[in-house]
């Protein structure tokens, strides 16, 4: 499992802190995931938000969402780490690389149980956003088929990726997945994949000059992460299936990767049992956080939790 080093919980910025890896596996000894926390000092919060950040992001991406909730809900608290494989695991030779899937399931749940046992008493919500939704709901869907009891008391997505563009040739997808098996880390950058065309995030901004901008972007990614991926966006309306807890799906009509219509049938796999909620912008954009209507979608996130308390 893994120790975390939590010193200094209650301070309201959001420094980095280092997870330390003590598994019995000699391969995932003594490694080191750094996050950040978000927690109004002197406050105990009765709402966390343990979020994780989608393909070539980081846990800042969850700044404004955090700072929002600060001042508009201060008991709530946000918990953001960097997933394993992305541009600021510690291991540079991983970054754009996944070991095993699995792990990011043990990471998400450990992480998880370092949180609670922090803060016991508050709930917990998972918010995922694109490859983050990915990860959150295949670890709820294993633990739910494992007879255990919800991880997690609520579930957000943003800008989930829930089935393959309908534009993207079969022959493309099993090409890359044939020279997977030959070439498993071979890399490819994500333009490629898409045949040259720029892959929009924002209204004002494309996947290609994030490398530009951001430290911590991945220019290319080994072709056994994409073929993972791949795998679990098929899967995902199964995943739906096993949503037993609130769940908030958000999503844009300009999202470069993901059909609204595919995003609607996505929720419509959520039992009825469950109550869910699908936040559509017909002008967002995959990163809808950090697109031009980020307030709105920042505000809506905002109530939805709200909703949970009553």
């Amino acid at each position: 499992m893994l120790v975390a080093l939590l010193a200094g919980l209650t301070m309201s910025c959001a420094p980095s802190y280092t997870l330390v890896t003590t598994a019995p596996d000699e391969d995932l000894k003594n490694e080191t995931f750094q996050y950040r926390k978000w927690v109004r000092e002197g406050v105990d919060p009765d709402t966390v938000v343990v979020a994780l950040h989608g393909f070539s992001g980081a846990s800042i991406d969850y700044e404004n969402l955090a700072t929002h909730l600060l001042k508009e809900q201060p008991s709530s608290a946000v918990y953001a780490y960097e997933v394993r494989g992305q541009g600021r695991d510690p291991k540079k030779e991983r970054r754009g690389d996944i070991d095993d899937p699995e792990n990011w399931s043990v990471d998400l749940l450990t992480f998880t149980s370092l949180v609670e046992k922090k803060h016991p008493n508050a709930k917990i919500v998972w918010f995922g956003e694109s490859m983050g939704g990915l990860i959150l709901s295949h670890t709820y869907r294993e633990q739910i088929e494992q007879g255990l009891k919800p991880p997690c008391d609520a579930i957000g997505i943003s800008s989930p990726v829930v089935a393959i563009r309908d534009d993207f040739p079969a022959w493309k997808k099993e090409l890359v997945r044939g020279l997977s098996k030959v070439a498993p880390k071979k890399r490819i950058s994500l333009e490629t994949l898409a045949g040259g065309q720029e892959v929009q995030m924002t209204e004002d901004s494309f996947h290609s000059e994030q490398s530009e901008t951001n430290s911590w972007h991945v220019e290319r990614h080994t072709l056994r992460l994409l073929v993972t991926l791949g795998d679990m966006i098929e899967e995902m309306p199964e995943c739906a299936e096993s949503f037993a807890v609130p769940t908030l799906v958000l999503h844009g009509g300009k999202d470069f990767f993901t059909e609204a219509d595919d995003v609607k049938t996505f929720v419509g796999h959520i039992p009825e049992t469950t109550y869910s909620t699908r936040k559509f912008y017909p002008e967002g954009h995959h990163l809808l956080m950090y697109d031009t209507g980020k307030e709105k979608v920042i505000s809506d996130i905002a109530g939805w939790l709200g909703e949970l308390r009553k």
